[in-house]
Formats: C-alpha cells, sequence, structure tokens
C-alpha cells in the first residue's frame, strides 16, 4: 500500500505558486478614529416629580432617594437611592448629599427613617 503523501502519486497542482502571483498591497484606509461614545440620554424632568417637604428628625438615619437639578450635570435629573442619610440635627440645610461628578447638593425626593436604626460604633 503506497502513503498518501509519496510525492510521486501526489496531483499536480493547477494554480501557479503564492510567488507567481500578483500582488496588489491594500489601500491604506488612513487613521482610524475612535467613535464618539453616544451619551446616556438625560431624563425629561417632567418625569422627576415635585418632592413633599421632609421633617427631619435629629440624629436618625434615613434612606432617601435624591436628584441632582444642576443644569449640564452629567447626572441631570437622574434619581439615585441612597441607603444610609443622616439627619444630624434635623434640620434641613444641614442633611445633604452632594452630586459627586458635579460637586452640587442634590433635592431630597422621598426620605424613609429606617426602623431599626443602625447600631452606633
Amino acid at each position: 500500500m503506497t502513503s498518501p503523501l509519496n510525492p510521486d502519486k501526489q496531483p499536480t497542482p493547477t494554480t501557479p505558486d503564492s510567488d507567481e502571483l500578483p500582488w496588489t498591497p491594500p489601500e491604506d484606509p488612513g487613521p482610524i478614529g475612535d467613535p464618539e461614545p453616544t451619551p446616556d440620554p438625560i431624563p425629561d424632568p417632567s418625569e422627576v416629580p415635585e418632592p413633599e417637604p421632609i421633617t427631619w428628625e435629629p440624629q436618625t438615619w434615613y434612606s432617601a432617594t435624591v436628584v441632582c437639578r444642576t443644569s449640564g450635570c452629567p447626572n441631570e435629573n437622574r434619581v439615585v437611592d441612597v441607603p444610609l442619610v443622616y439627619s444630624n440635627n434635623g434640620v434641613a440645610s444641614y442633611v445633604q448629599v452632594v452630586d459627586g461628578t458635579c460637586g452640587k447638593r442634590s433635592q431630597f425626593l422621598t426620605a424613609t427613617k429606617l426602623d431599626p436604626q443602625p447600631e452606633e460604633e
């Protein structure tokens, strides 16, 4: 039995060797720029409800939802859940959450007193 790799029994190639083929270099596509990232859509302000006034109890922990109302901020009109907010002395001007992107105060939409309150350390 003859080996299938016997050079005497190999068929004659019908195509020329690769060094005999004409070679055309590919066209230069030029610099490939990065596509512009698609910005996240800004939520419609009408979708964010106006908040009810919040009465804060002093020295109390709350979970809250807040929204940044700063014009031009990437987080503008995005509602964010904040799991732990401390009421300090209970005066609204001392209870705040600051947006990490624009550095401005966010507006409280809701606040729910945690029950049970976290233990003091």
